[in-house]
């Protein structure tokens, strides 16, 4: 799988503190993708960990997040293992039209521009209370409807803003990562379905739409990850009455990493992919509720 001579805009990265470790189900390692900094360890998200695999796939990774001293930390990571990657990154607030603007304007052109939408309440660009989407309907804040609504608001946007650019090249590869809540629905999961489900529709409707252009756009549906969103009590006593919907007693992770290689496989193979399935092994592997 080779990235070379591409340049991966990669939205959505960031960390989080270890806090838990939970373990794989057939190796019994962590089932997290560790960052260290400075003598701190920290779990990537998903974007992050997509970064690490495009860089070592060849790729030139663009990292954009809200936050510049978590780019700073996964930067010098990808750096420090892998010595000829090249890495850049802006900081840049999601939400904000003139700040995506000006990043669409000031990006490189000097290789084509492929693009990984991995914005979502894990990734530290949204903000939720003890970072818990999961609850019931009588408790759904407005604040957790905007916050989830807002992924699909920004990806239409920034969408929207690199299009002309995307037009003119010979191929353009687009991974959008929704989830399998787009899927499989589950009691506390309402706003959290119905907004990874939109998310998924306008993926595939935009694959559609722009493959005409040779803009070729992959859903990633991956399922709960290990990115230090399950970390806190509140929301593992709450995924465990999730697994419950599904005759399951715990829930098992997929690390990062393993997002990160279904993504390069995307943006990588000689087919047009249009969507992925994943879970961690283990995890209740249902694509449909």
């Amino acid at each position: 799988m080779n990235l070379k001579n591409k340049r991966v805009l990669i939205t959505g990265v960031g960390i989080k503190p270890l806090k838990h470790v939970f373990k794989d189900i057939a190796t019994g390692e962590p089932s997290h993708t560790p960052v260290f900094d400075d003598g701190t360890e920290y779990k990537a998200n998903i974007g992050a960990a997509t970064a690490f695999e495009c860089a070592k796939a060849g790729a030139i990774v663009h990292l954009v997040s809200r936050t510049e001293d978590k780019l700073k930390i996964v930067k010098n990571w990808i750096v420090r293992e892998i010595p000829e990657a090249k890495v850049e990154y802006s900081a840049v607030d999601l939400s904000d039209i003139e700040q995506l603007r000006r990043l669409a304007k000031d990006l490189p052109n000097d290789v084509p521009l492929y693009w990984v939408q991995s914005v979502g309440l894990g990734a530290g660009t949204v903000k939720v209370k003890d970072d818990n989407p999961y609850l019931l309907i009588d408790e759904i804040p407005q604040e957790l409807i905007e916050a989830e609504l807002s992924v699909l608001t920004n990806t239409i946007t920034f969408l929207q803003l690199l299009l002309p650019r995307f037009r003119k090249q010979k191929e353009t590869r687009v991974c959008i990562i929704s989830s399998m809540s787009a899927v499989r629905s589950f009691a506390s999961g309402s706003i959290h379905n119905a907004a990874k489900g939109a998310i998924s529709r306008f993926a595939n409707a935009a694959m559609i739409e722009l493959d005409r252009d040779k803009i070729f756009i992959s859903d990633i549906r991956p399922g709960g990850v290990d990115t230090g969103l399950y970390d806190s009590k509140i929301v593992q006593d709450i995924v465990a009455k999730i697994c419950k919907n599904y005759n399951y007693d715990y829930i098992h992770y997929a690390p990062p990493k393993s997002v990160g290689e279904a993504v390069v496989l995307a943006l990588s193979s000689d087919s047009h992919i249009t969507s992925i399935n994943m879970v961690g092994r283990g995890q209740f592997p249902h694509e449909g509720s």
